[in-house]
């Protein structure tokens, strides 16, 4: 598949199977996130791989977080939504946290990092489905919770960008590729 294929064929895919990528098709993946556009060259992205064990226990850091972010709120944590948050991360055999560390530097906003840890994020993704895989980026509260964040050895002041859900399709068939209108997307300059 060229390059431009694989940006038409990358889909969001909800649930993913094994065989996750591993190996050099993991590496590749990560090589291509770390190639990622970014001023000054900082590599403000971090990635985390979370699979097996390790996915399950971080699947109680998420339920943990849920439950301090209903206390904070004065609310009752609701069974269903702890055990959602703790098993979530089983929608895939694998997942790739991407986030954003602030680098200090001069002429460089923390928007900026921000984005290139973005597009590293979208590089993982487009890696792939070049690859063969399928891939669902997500965030949702606990990308912004400050737990969450510790328990990946970020600062509060940190983000975490996206939880790559990575694997194989279900019944191994790829979702019809992308094609996008461009309806009310392009910007007359000057404007009328």
């Amino acid at each position: 598949m060229d390059a431009i294929e694989v940006l038409f064929a990358r889909r969001s895919t909800g649930r993913l199977v094994g065989p996750a990528p591993a190996g050099e098709d993991l590496r590749t993946i990560l090589r291509a996130a770390a190639a990622a556009p970014d001023h000054e060259r900082l590599r403000p992205f971090r990635f985390t791989v979370l699979e097996g064990t390790a996915k399950d226990a971080f699947g109680r850091v998420l339920a943990d977080a849920y439950t301090a972010r209903c206390a904070a709120a004065g609310t009752e944590p609701v069974p269903a939504k702890r055990e959602k948050e703790r098993t979530k991360l089983g929608r895939a055999p694998l997942v790739l946290v991407v986030s954003a560390v602030r680098q200090p530097a001069a002429g460089v906003p923390w928007d900026e990092q921000r984005a290139a840890a973005a597009a590293a994020a979208q590089n993982a993704c487009l890696a792939a489905t070049g690859l063969g895989y399928g891939s669902m980026w997500r965030t949702g509260d606990p990308a912004y919770d400050p737990n969450v964040k510790a328990a990946l050895g970020l600062d509060a002041s940190d983000a975490i960008v996206g939880w790559l859900y990575l694997g194989s399709y279900r019944d191994g068939v790829a979702p019809a590729a992308n094609d996008p209108s461009l309806e009310g997307l392009l910007l007359p300059w000057p404007p009328p």
